[in-house]
């Protein structure tokens, strides 16, 4: 009759196949969870950068300088950009110096 092979030598793939499925399924998600681990870090930094407030010392000097008759246009600009105040909205100078 027939030698009837052993079932567990059936079942268990060979070493390169085993290695290849491995292989595979880490090309599979690798890409996907480095994807979402970088969006992540990007949003992290982002909101860490956007809602980082300056120094006191550089905030009463901007506020010093917008109050000021005499500043030039660069300096108001510097000093909105250290406050965070939008400066493509136009207001009025007597709301900025009460």
């Amino acid at each position: 009759m027939t030698d009837l092979v052993d079932e567990d030598e059936l079942l268990e793939p060979s070493p390169p196949k085993r290695w290849r499925a491995i292989a595979l399924t880490t090309i599979r998600f690798v890409p996907t969870v480095v994807s979402i681990g970088c969006a992540i870090m990007a949003g992290y930094f982002t909101y860490m950068t956007a809602n980082k407030k300056p120094p006191a010392d550089m905030a009463t000097l901007a506020v010093s300088i917008i109050k000021s008759d005499n500043a030039s246009p660069e300096m108001r600009d510097w000093a909105a950009d250290v406050l965070g105040i939008q400066t493509d909205i136009r207001m009025p100078a007597k709301s900025i110096q009460q």
